[in-house]
């Protein structure tokens, strides 16, 4: 009976032991946050005024912000799942986000999102194709994720409208034409 009981009691150490370096390694390594600033739409139509051609370009943490804005309006990417942090990282028609990840209102999990942009009037989107913790790819059947999608013609006034959207490294093209 009694090495019945040290058994036992040597699995739930084991086991509680295992669930705590679980916990250590899914931390987020940085902290992040949801804090993004406006794109400046003023500036950019100055600018292709100036130029005189009907197009702006994005930059790297212009798209990031933009993303983070659609975040902020809908955190809870999947019931359970909720973001607190991101940074994005843009490569062509890829997107990487680190994030901070809210488990079930309870543990924070740093992760890599993996995307691929696309442009369907009037939305960019950024479907998800992968998620890794640190160096561990995690199962999609574990955490598949909805599309982030934006609305650019938002950002615009009235009269105004994305005509196209092209992914360019580590920028976004976006032409303009006018509303009818």
């Amino acid at each position: 009976m009694r090495s019945l009981f040290k058994g036992i009691a040597a699995i739930v150490i084991a086991g509680a032991l295992l669930a705590a370096g679980a916990l250590w390694y899914v931390q987020p390594q940085e902290a992040l946050d949801l804090s993004y600033d406006d794109l400046p739409v003023r500036e950019k139509l100055a600018a292709m005024v100036i130029r005189q051609k009907p197009e702006a370009v994005l930059t790297e943490q212009e798209a990031g912000n933009l993303l983070k804005k659609a975040l902020v309006r809908r955190p809870e990417l999947r019931p359970g799942v909720k973001v607190t942090g991101a940074r994005f990282f843009l490569q062509g028609e890829r997107l990487a986000a680190d994030v901070t990840l809210l488990l079930q209102d309870r543990w924070k999990v740093g992760a890599r999102l993996n995307f691929d942009l696309a442009w369907h009037e009037p939305y960019l989107t950024a479907v998800h194709t992968g998620t890794v913790v640190r160096d561990v790819a995690v199962p999609s059947a574990w955490l598949s994720l909805r599309p982030i999608e934006v609305d650019l013609n938002d950002y615009m006034p009235r009269h105004v409208a994305i005509r196209g959207v092209a992914f360019e490294g580590s920028t976004v093209r976006v032409t303009f034409g006018l509303r009818l």
